[in-house]
């Protein structure tokens, strides 16, 4: 009988041991594993992060958004920013110290800056194809404000940012407009981009504006800039807006200097 109870007594102890181990392997898979569980701390830094965005947002524009939502708005507008004339350059004349790069729009991410609620929007862009590369490329360390989701990047991306963009703010859009001399990119859609390499080459300004930059749909080039901008009529006059015609000239320009 004492043997039977011994016995009994020693099952129950290795139950309870069993139990705990396995308790125990549980927590650590949630531990281990806390996206399976919906605690995925990439989520959460976004989720603090959009919320950060919004509460800059809100303090800085808060007696625009109650107006706006007196009045029974969804959205509030605020003005585009002053952009700094730019001289018209020719093709040529750009090329001698600018890039020109076929890019495609990978991603995008919206930022605010603390100190004045500016509303900017940060695309990451695939370089698909230099076409004419600059001598000279400042290399300096990436800045704060990029936004980390969008890092790391890699040999073949760059960054582009755009003074504009949209926050949702307790129901109400508020939407920084894009200046008249910049484009706000599309995910997914090509580029050709007058541009200037900055940053080891992650970053890339366009230099001639919005007529610096043309849609590529098909080899057809579309510039987002007015079509008496000089740059402009030229790839119309003498390109025919045909990616593979101002590819060839390029070419030939890039053999040429080369002798």
């Amino acid at each position: 009988m004492e043997n039977i109870k011994t016995i009994l007594k020693t099952k129950k102890v290795v139950y309870c041991l069993i139990v705990i181990l396995v308790l125990f392997g549980g927590g650590v898979t949630l531990w281990q594993y806390p996206r399976v569980f919906g605690q995925n701390p990439a989520s959460n830094r976004e989720r603090l992060d959009r919320i950060d965005k919004q509460r800059v947002v809100r303090d800085y524009y808060l007696n625009e958004i109650e107006d706006a939502r007196a009045q029974g708005k969804k959205e509030l507008i605020l003005p585009a920013g002053v952009a700094t004339p730019l001289p018209e350059l020719s093709l040529e004349e750009l090329l001698n110290k600018y890039s020109l790069l076929r890019v495609k729009v990978s991603d995008k991410e919206t930022t605010v800056d603390e100190s004045g609620a500016d509303i900017q929007t940060w695309f990451k862009l695939e370089i698909l194809e230099t076409l004419q590369k600059q001598e000279k490329i400042r290399d300096k360390p990436l800045r704060d404000e990029m936004p980390s989701r969008l890092l790391p990047l890699l040999p073949s991306e760059s960054f582009l940012v755009v003074q504009g963009g949209v926050i949702n703010v307790d129901g109400i859009t508020v939407v920084r407009k894009v200046g008249i001399d910049e484009v706000m990119y599309r995910l997914n859609e090509e580029y050709i981009i007058v541009g200037d390499l900055d940053y080891g080459g992650k970053v890339i300004t366009p230099a001639s504006g919005a007529a610096g930059v043309f849609q590529v749909r098909n080899s057809i080039l579309k510039s987002f800039g007015p079509e008496q901008h000089r740059l402009v009529r030229e790839i119309k006059d003498k390109f025919g807006d045909d990616l593979a015609y101002l590819r060839a000239d390029v070419q030939l320009r890039r053999l040429r200097q080369a002798k």
